[in-house]
């Protein structure tokens, strides 16, 4: 019974086929250029950061030909090293995009593994439909297992995310539906990454072992090496990352029906930091510019999110960039001191100020009560924010629409700012008018590149010449 799908459930033969064969429509492929582009910005903002840095000085030069070129050092590594590497630089700032369907990050680990898996003479319809493809089984995955894998305290991203990243490299590498199907079943046996590891190195570690191992798993299974028939349902991957929750893909989860990067689309980030922070962010740089407000006008704030949301925020007093990524009372201290919440905030010197640190208790963050909520209708959740003001006025805020959400997407010009920004931040003389005319070239023509490396190699020039 275990050993192959229910009747009534999607088996995984019939995933590895729609991987196979499915037809992504050119409007699905042009919302995935645009998760693409986002996504390497914030991977080339993310080299510089220190854990990056570290995990890149352990890693071995590769000089034989199989070794791919790393986009911001003059030197090529494995291409299982690259999507480590690339995987981790996507996700350390907690600036790539968000799918609240699944609660995850999609497509940090998707892109790595492709851009590891190797450019030279494919085309950018090639990297589109498989990233497309690949972001669609890991968010309808994630939507087949429901909230309880997270509950459970497993990363959504790193577990979905390795199963995400092999669907889209064995869609790459052209693997027939039994490859397909093989390659899942090696990655359902590599998938691994905890909650408890937020605000540490290791979160963004958990993007790159996804995208590392998602593209093992396609190469192993296209090298010949199988699993067993039926890995995702029975007493496979569903069951177990769910707690036995359920076993089984539900037929009314289905796939390209439409494609989830269009409808409803993902959530591009505004702002360097936990997607469940960006409410708050925008209502309190709201109601600052809006009543003229400076930290010291303030006595206390209530921050009032809806019952579930705050399970990632875990760090009410951060000591550090990476704790404060995951801090409300963060958030909104600095962003009434600064006026600003960019990637400049999240640096260890900007939370350890003392003006910072002797305010982060005046801010209280309450969650209502209730059963609570996940997926979309976590993300849709209003939260409330009260100022109360050393004045005696109080002032209470509602934010409705999350920034970057398909309710308030981000403009292309705002979108464009933040890519520029990412150069700037990894490197400080950065050309912002080439910045803009490398995205501007990728976000109009990808679809129609015969060979995207030629794309990356510009990409590489521009970044590597800033560095000369």
């Amino acid at each position: 019974m275990h050993g192959t799908a229910k009747a009534g459930a999607l088996s995984t033969a019939e995933v590895a086929s729609f991987i196979v064969n499915a037809k992504p429509p050119l409007s699905a492929i042009r919302k995935g250029v645009s998760g693409i582009v986002d996504t390497m910005g914030v991977m080339v903002a993310g080299s510089v950061e220190p854990a990056v840095r570290t995990l890149s000085a352990s890693l071995g030069s590769e000089d034989s030909a199989s070794g791919v070129p790393l986009l911001w050092e003059r030197r090529k590594l494995r291409r299982s090293d690259i999507a480590l590497l690339y995987g981790m630089a996507s996700h350390i700032l907690d600036f790539d995009d968000v799918s609240m369907l699944a609660v995850c990050h999609p497509s940090a680990p998707v892109l790595s593994s492709l851009l590891a898996a190797g450019m030279d003479g494919r085309s950018g319809r090639d990297l589109c439909e498989a990233f497309v493809v690949g972001t669609e089984v890991m968010i309808r995955l994630g939507m087949a297992m429901k909230f309880r894998h997270y509950a459970l305290g497993f990363h959504a991203t790193a577990t979905l995310g390795t199963i995400g990243a092999a669907v889209a490299c064995a869609r790459f590498l052209s693997l027939d539906e039994k490859g397909t199907a093989n390659a899942i079943a090696i990655a359902a046996s590599s998938a691994g990454g905890i909650r408890k590891n937020f605000g540490s190195d290791v979160k963004s570690l958990h993007v790159g072992l996804a995208a590392l191992n998602g593209l093992r798993a396609a190469e192993l299974a296209k090298a010949g090496l199988s699993g067993a028939d039926e890995p995702l349902g029975g007493l496979g991957f569903i069951n177990a990352f769910t707690g036995a929750e359920t076993d089984e893909w539900p037929l009314n989860v289905r796939l390209g029906q439409p494609f989830v990067v269009e409808d409803p689309g993902f959530e591009q980030k505004g702002y360097p930091c936990c997607y469940m922070l960006h409410r708050i962010v925008d209502g309190t740089l709201t109601v600052r510019e809006r009543h003229g407000l400076a930290l010291d006008a303030v006595r206390s704030v209530q921050v009032d999110m809806p019952a579930g949301g705050t399970r990632p925020l875990i760090h009410p007093r951060p000591s550090s960039g990476l704790n404060a990524l995951f801090s409300a009372p963060y958030a909104v201290v600095a962003a009434l001191a600064d006026g600003r919440i960019d990637l400049a905030s999240f640096t260890d010197e900007q939370v350890l100020r003392p003006q910072i640190q002797s305010r982060l208790a005046d801010v209280e963050v309450v969650e209502r009560e209730g059963v609570a909520l996940t997926g979309s209708d976590l993300g849709d959740a209003t939260v409330t924010l009260t100022f109360a003001l050393k004045s005696g006025e109080r002032i209470v805020y509602e934010v409705i629409a999350n920034p970057g959400s398909p309710a308030a997407p981000l403009s292309r010009s705002r979108l464009r700012d933040k890519w520029g920004g990412c150069f700037v931040h990894a490197r400080a003389d950065a050309s912002g008018a080439k910045a803009e005319g490398l995205f501007d070239e990728a976000m109009d023509q990808m679809t129609e590149m015969n060979d995207v490396s030629d794309w990356l190699s510009r990409l590489r020039a521009g970044i590597l010449g800033s560095a000369q």
